[in-house]
């Protein structure tokens, strides 16, 4: 390697630097304190490198070493591209060939986590029957997992008043909104249940809006909603990509949380929200921009409203039909909203 030259501005070095290259002469551009030295690679090409070095000093405004820039910095963003849609290329092979950690990742982690808090939440020396005989899941109240996934931080109140509540909790925000004097009515009030959530915001809580989509409260529950995890989520994560997926869910998660903690208060949990959120997405796409690979049967559409319906009737027992009905609105919204875009007056 032999230096060729030494110039006062990177523009022009670059552009000297470019003509070499349309003549196949290969060069290294460096930085020496405050100028910038041309090197040539190869001996062979000292001599011809030396001679465009000076019809370059003779006229270095000609147009021919702008049009050697602009045809180097082409090829360039062209060589960029062709990259970049290589590594494309292998990931969505890797997605349709390869191992579930490759296809859909952040179903099956979501699965996972959704069983170990069930685990670790549920005090199984005292187990208690749910629907149709089967065991109750996050029953202990005083498990540290249960108290961070639910939308506030709970504490066991205990006896007030001469009135046994053992089965009472309140958060810390509660007092401060109420007093302690009425603490036995905090339940009643939503506006306070809604304060103690911003209380724990403000003190660094910020999961606490999506946390409740990973407790569940017997088996029943979480095996209806982690089957259709498995079928719709899975579905999108493989079609549309795991960053799309979470970010999604997230979404549906927290306003579908949000939603129920002002309608229904703050005792609740499950993945309903973010499954009929996922429905309302997949459905939309499919009517909306089929060309993106999802959709589902009418048929199945149908059934899951006529679920919803059910659930708000309260045949099935308390349930969080808030978290529902707007999780399944959030995903329609979502999943159309190109279309809708397109339809504004504005956006025309």
């Amino acid at each position: 390697m032999r230096e060729l030259t030494t110039l006062q501005t990177l523009e022009e070095s670059q552009r000297l630097v470019a003509y070499l290259a349309l003549q196949a002469i290969e060069t290294n551009l460096e930085e020496d304190d405050g100028e910038w030295v041309i090197w040539v690679l190869r001996d062979e090409d000292r001599d011809k490198a030396r001679e465009i070095l000076t019809e370059y000093q003779d006229n270095p405004s000609d147009e021919k070493y702008d049009r050697a820039e602009r045809k180097v910095r082409s090829v360039l963003k062209e060589a960029e591209r062709l990259q970049k849609n290589r590594h494309q290329a292998e990931r969505l092979k890797k997605r349709w060939e390869g191992s579930w950690w490759h296809s859909y990742p952040a179903t099956y982690i979501y699965i996972a986590l959704c069983g170990l808090v069930a685990a670790l939440a549920t005090d199984w020396s005292n187990i208690q029957p749910s629907h149709f005989g089967l065991p109750a899941l996050c029953n202990n109240r005083d498990s540290p997992v249960y108290q961070a996934l639910m939308i506030r931080t709970p504490y066991r109140y205990g006896e007030h008043s001469g009135v046994r509540r053992p089965e009472y909790l309140y958060a810390p925000g509660d007092l401060k909104v109420m007093g302690p004097k009425n603490r036995e009515w905090i339940h009643l009030r939503a506006d306070a249940t809604i304060k103690s959530v911003a209380w724990s915001l403000r003190n660094g809580e910020i999961w606490r809006p999506i946390s409740p989509a990973f407790l569940h409260f017997g088996v029943l529950h979480i095996l209806f909603n982690m089957m259709w995890i498995k079928s719709v989520g899975g579905a999108v994560e493989y079609v549309r990509g795991t960053r799309r997926f979470i970010i999604l869910c997230l979404i549906i998660a927290a306003v579908s949380n949000i939603a129920q903690l002002f309608w229904g208060g703050w005792n609740f949990g499950g993945a309903s929200g973010v499954v009929f959120g996922l429905i309302g997405y997949v459905w939309m796409k499919g009517r909306t921009s089929p060309r993106d690979g999802l959709g589902l049967e009418q048929r199945t559409v149908v059934y899951s409203i006529a679920w919803l319906v059910i659930c708000m009737t309260g045949a099935l027992g308390p349930i969080a039909n808030a978290a529902h009905l707007v999780g399944f609105l959030v995903g329609i919204l979502i999943g159309a909203r190109r279309a809708i875009w397109k339809k504004l007056p504005f956006a025309k």
